[in-house]
């Protein structure tokens, strides 16, 4: 007999899309039911995140179904969860990032092309200081709402520009032509995966067979690197810090990061490298690194 396994989930398109995906791997095995949520974050769109609470308040709402054992497992977007996990949970499986970078949207062909003072709306403090370095005459606005109400808003007039994630775009299936290069935006720790939250004491015999259908074990060991990079900078919604981890086929990792002031105008950068065994290793020492060359002050200062 199979067992039931209860999922919550954003409402959004995008959110929707992602738990479709792990649908596919799951269902064979489980009879699902999918709990929809509009969050608090979803529906406050007028002001910046970290007014608001940050990203967080886009997992916390699907948390409590999990802490009140409504749900089984929670499906997320990996880069809007915090750094720090609520107590009693822990992200049992990731899949495998779609794409690490950011795309374009404008009716001008790159960031190149964008007029002097062109108005670039972005919800994310970590597009906001790459653009700015880049180019330190953009305007930047925020730009909240789900992948629709966005484009729908520059559509309208609202930006000249504004930049989503190419993952997003491509699970939707929305065409876009400007993939924005790394050295220009770096990715956000986990961008591109999805990742599945449940309670540590979830069903041994439940969280072992999501684990083995679902988990990608490299995209597993990137995310310990870049999160517990994340861990020790003590980094918040509020901070434009980048985190890329790759594994060649010998196991190594090489873990990059960086982290800027909100102008552009300072960006602190290293990287490390070491086995993947040792990730959430690596990505303390690179916080460490980073803390040493200025970075507690970059963040301190955002607060």
């Amino acid at each position: 007999m199979r067992s039931k396994l209860v999922i919550v989930s954003r409402s959004s398109n995008l959110a929707i899309k992602q738990v479709e995906i792990i649908n596919e791997k799951l269902s064979n095995f489980f009879d699902i039911e999918l709990i929809k949520v509009r969050t608090i974050a979803d529906k406050n769109l007028k002001k910046p995140l970290y007014e608001i609470g940050g990203k967080g308040l886009f997992v916390k709402e699907l948390e409590k179904f999990l802490l009140e054992r409504r749900a089984d497992i929670a499906i997320h977007s990996l880069k809007d969860m915090e750094a720090k996990l609520t107590k009693n949970t822990c992200i049992c499986a990731v899949t495998q990032s779609l794409s690490k970078f950011d795309v374009l949207l404008s009716n001008y062909g790159d960031l190149s092309s964008l007029p002097k003072n062109a108005i670039v709306g972005t919800s994310s403090p970590r597009r906001a200081a790459f653009l700015k370095a880049f180019r330190d005459d953009f305007i930047i606005e925020t730009c909240r709402g789900n992948v629709e109400t966005r484009i729908n808003k520059l559509n309208k007039g609202n930006f000249d520009a504004i930049v989503l994630a190419e993952a997003g775009l491509k699970r939707l299936k929305i065409k876009y032509t400007h993939v924005i290069p790394l050295k220009i935006i770096p990715p956000a720790a986990g961008q591109g995966k999805i990742a599945i939250q449940c309670l540590k004491e979830l069903q041994k015999q439940k969280k072992e067979k999501i684990i083995s259908l679902v988990n990608n074990k490299i995209a597993y060991f990137q995310s310990l690197a870049e999160r517990s990079m994340i861990k020790h900078l003590n980094g918040s919604c509020k901070s434009p810090i980048t985190a890329e981890a790759n594994i060649d086929s010998f196991g190594n990792i090489t873990l990059k990061g960086s982290v800027a002031n909100l102008s552009g105008t300072r960006i602190i950068s290293d990287e490390v490298v070491g086995k993947k065994t040792e990730a959430e290793i690596i990505g303390k020492k690179l916080a460490k690194s980073l803390i040493l060359n200025g970075a507690k002050k970059l963040l301190d200062d955002l607060r």
